[in-house]
């Protein structure tokens, strides 16, 4: 399993595949330096078919809600929301005998707590 921000080069590729990048966003208005709200594009491939890439990207998407729901702290910060604006999706896939699901998905972000 391999989880990217960008394509590697076919020479490099494996599969299965997590792409995820951003696609744009916010910030909330009322705390713009503590809190995000960006909209990820989240693309699974696989080459052992349709039902099998839809797990994968069901299994990543728990992944996520799990990280909102444990408050799970990274040095970057944590989840506070989730909201999928676009469902699992099928796409044809870019690349030659693999199958792409993808969907859109809104997380809020916040900044990591510091103490004085």
């Amino acid at each position: 399993m391999t989880i990217t921000t960008w394509v590697p080069d076919v020479d490099y590729r494996e599969f299965p595949m997590i792409n995820i990048r951003r696609i744009g966003g916010i910030r909330n208005p009322n705390a713009p330096l503590l809190h995000t709200l960006p909209v990820i594009e989240m693309t699974a491939y696989t080459t052992d078919g349709l039902l099998e890439t839809e797990e994968l990207y069901e299994t990543a998407l728990e992944v996520l809600y799990d990280a909102v729901r444990n408050q799970t702290h990274t040095p970057a910060g944590y989840l506070t929301s989730i909201y999928e604006t676009m469902g699992a999706t099928q796409f044809s896939s870019l690349f030659q005998d693999s199958w792409r699901i993808q969907g859109l998905i809104r997380l809020g972000v916040r900044t990591p707590r510091t103490t004085l």
